[in-house]
């Protein structure tokens, strides 16, 4: 039986996060320790890239039923991995 999430109240932290959004990009540069300070453009990720990324975290960590709301600009390919990933765990578990 698949564990869902939002059922049980459970908040991810930005490694979830991070580690979730590393398995959408197919692990690039798994070996280098300094992956996660790429940005998302030096990735091959996009705009419309990095808003299905957002999707699938608000899919797997937040609430089903309310599909948090962000303005456009504020999630940007010129972020890091981890500065992303961070921002999404904000806006995904709010207070946490």
């Amino acid at each position: 039986m698949p564990f869902d999430t939002d059922q049980c109240r459970y908040r991810p932290d930005t490694e979830e996060v991070r580690a979730r959004l590393w398995m959408l990009l197919g692990n690039p540069d798994a070996d280098d320790p300094l992956a996660t300070t790429k940005t998302f453009t030096e990735l091959g990720v996009d705009a419309d890239g990095l808003w299905d990324m957002w999707a699938a975290v608000c899919e797997e960590f937040g609430e089903h039923s309310l599909g948090p709301e962000i303005d456009p600009g504020v999630l940007n390919p010129g972020m890091t991995v981890l500065m992303g990933a961070a921002f999404m765990v904000r806006v995904v578990a709010p207070g946490e």
